[in-house]
């Protein structure tokens, strides 16, 4: 191994036990069970590795490409695993629920709802308009990049965050009425 390839790995080193705990709340956040966490954070860096991104990028920068990598991640496995973003916490019918994530990574909804209400949820998305439906599917519950919704629905970004925000404060509403199942 010459100096250069022990640098790297030094470099890729630091970078792991730097950001390793945070990914691996991350993925706790995004709902990945406890068993696959290890295996999540571990494919990221090996991602991160495989596509040849520098080492030497901007520490923000760094978290957010990792944050990232990891989000798609956590994405693909719910989407294999065919889950909905409702987990039950135990036997009672009650669900965990953080369906929307913004760019901050903030979910729109953070708390217990009962079964019904996520049906209900799920039920109200499948039934928007053709043009909100779209953009909720690919921005809010897919988590793509606004550009690239913006790009496969030819729609303007102007556009794109307005329904995004009408959407969030539609459901928002919806999830507030006691009178919502």
């Amino acid at each position: 191994m010459d100096f250069e390839d022990k640098m790297h790995r030094q470099q890729f080193e630091e970078m792991y036990n730097q950001y390793q705990t945070p990914l691996r709340k991350l993925a706790y956040r995004y709902n990945v069970p406890v068993d696959d966490i290890e295996d999540m954070v571990h494919d990221t860096f090996l991602s991160y590795a495989r596509s040849d991104y520098s080492l030497e990028l901007p520490p923000d920068e760094m978290r957010k490409l990792l944050s990232r990598i990891l989000k798609n991640r956590c994405i693909d496995f719910h989407r294999s695993a065919k889950r909905r973003n409702c987990y039950s916490i135990d036997d009672d019918g009650y669900y965990r629920e953080e369906i929307f994530v913004n760019e901050k990574e903030e979910p729109l909804i953070d708390g217990i709802i009962s079964k019904e209400k996520c049906r209900a949820l799920m039920n109200e998305l499948e039934n928007l308009p053709m043009n909100w439906r779209e953009v909720a599917k690919l921005k809010l519950i897919e988590g793509r990049p606004t550009d690239e919704v913006c790009r496969l629905l030819n729609i303007s970004e102007k556009a794109c965050y307005s329904r995004v925000s009408r959407i969030r404060k539609y459901l928002q509403k919806l999830i507030k009425d006691e009178n919502w199942p």
